[in-house]
């Protein structure tokens, strides 16, 4: 027998049946539909996560070394000088160094604060600030009419008046200007926050209108912050570590305040680990139901032997070969899941796409060629695996029992 004949015949069979092909199909779909979903989700996640924290179409991860003077510092003396920035280009992993220029959006300013001064990190931006927990953002509309505006965090706010409620509507000094804080954002830590890594700003103590702050000062930052451009494959967190140990041994400054990393892929990668969890077991509960599914039809290829024998021995009769019946039985198996499969990930990018839909949802699913090469694959390996016993108990009938 030609294949298109027998392959149309094993069609006809499963349409002949459609309830018990649906059911049967019913677990290979689950099954596919979950791990399509997943991998759809997991990869729009890093797609957002590489597109978030690096700079350019080639991938090269920025991050950033914060410099922090201590009270008795020379204000007059640069942070990094040119053998530091000699230093920085040596360590393993380094692409380009640049330090930043006179109009960077960062600026660490020492705060009177009660009886003493405060070292603290100011952000400039012509953007909408971080959520708060009281009192109102920063908007775009703040730096465009110059509103002398300022949102800070809430260990600033208990250090200068109490609390966050107390803090609202006072004056922060900033550059012998005072600001009136109209917002209280979450107190900063000394690692980077993912949100505000994502947004392409590291947490800091006091954030300004870009615009304002310009207006009032030169800006005369001698560039407190390093910005470090990383070889492809290298891992931030490993080469921040290794230039502050050179900077803590050989830094010009290093004896007059402290370096500290922002690595906006720290979180980055904890999430992942989170995901790759999650993967893990979406995928365990996905084999399970693909087993299940196997064995169902399996059941059902044995039914299906069980209720042809008359066709069976009528195909035998008419010259079909063992070959041709086991080929006939092991092409309806994989029919059957192939279409479950098929159906598996058309489900799985619904899903998807309405989970990347979800408002608190900050990216969209992505999609790849080869999550539907793993859907068809693997629903296709099911049904021969799984088709093969029946297949081989069909052909292996003999001619003289069925007639008798």
């Amino acid at each position: 027998m030609r294949f298109s004949e027998i392959w149309s015949t094993a069609l006809r069979s499963i349409l002949k049946n459609k309830r018990r092909s649906i059911l049967t199909m019913l677990g290979i779909i689950i099954g596919i539909a979950s791990v399509v979903t997943i991998l759809a989700i997991g990869d729009g996640f890093s797609n957002w996560v590489t597109k978030s924290i690096t700079n350019n179409k080639a991938g090269k991860v920025e991050t950033q070394i914060v410099y922090s003077p201590n009270e008795t510092a020379n204000s007059s003396a640069d942070s990094y000088n040119d053998r530091d920035l000699m230093l920085v280009r040596q360590v393993a992993g380094i692409a380009k160094v640049r330090q930043t220029s006179e109009d960077s959006d960062y600026n660490q300013i020492a705060l009177p604060v009660k009886t003493k001064s405060k070292n603290v990190l100011v952000h400039y931006t012509s953007h909408a600030s971080s959520s708060v927990i009281a009192g109102r953002r920063l908007t775009a509309t703040d730096n465009a009419i110059g509103n002398q505006v300022a949102v800070i965090d809430a260990s600033l706010a208990k250090s200068l008046y109490g609390g966050a409620a107390n803090a609202l509507h006072h004056g922060v000094p900033i550059d012998n200007q005072l600001y009136e804080i109209v917002g209280v954002r979450s107190a900063v830590s000394s690692s980077v926050n993912f949100s505000d890594a994502v947004n392409g700003t590291m947490p800091a103590n006091i954030t300004i209108p870009k615009k304002v702050h310009q207006k009032f000062t030169q800006n005369t930052a001698s560039g407190d912050l390093l910005v470090l451009s990383l070889r492809k494959g290298a891992k931030a967190s490993t080469v921040n570590r290794r230039v502050i140990n050179v900077l803590k041994a050989q830094g010009s400054m290093r004896n007059q305040g402290e370096y500290q990393s922002a690595d906006p892929a720290a979180e980055a990668d904890t999430f992942g680990k989170i995901l790759s969890v999650i993967t893990y077991f979406i995928t365990a509960v996905a084999g399970i139901s693909l087993f299940i599914a196997g064995i169902g039809v399996m059941n059902m290829m044995y039914i299906s032997v069980a209720e042809r024998t008359t066709e069976i021995g009528i195909r035998r009769a008419m010259g079909a070969r063992q070959h041709d019946i086991r080929l006939q039985f092991l092409l309806e198996s994989a029919t059957l899941t192939i279409f479950g499969g098929l159906i598996g990930y058309g489900l799985g990018v619904l899903l998807a796409v309405a989970i990347s839909a979800l408002p608190m949802m900050p990216f969209q699913a992505s999609f790849s060629f080869g999550a539907f090469a793993l859907a068809f694959g693997v629903s296709t390996a099911v049904g021969l695996i799984f088709g093969v016993m029946p297949a081989n108990a069909a052909a292996r009938k003999d001619l003289i029992e069925i007639i008798r």
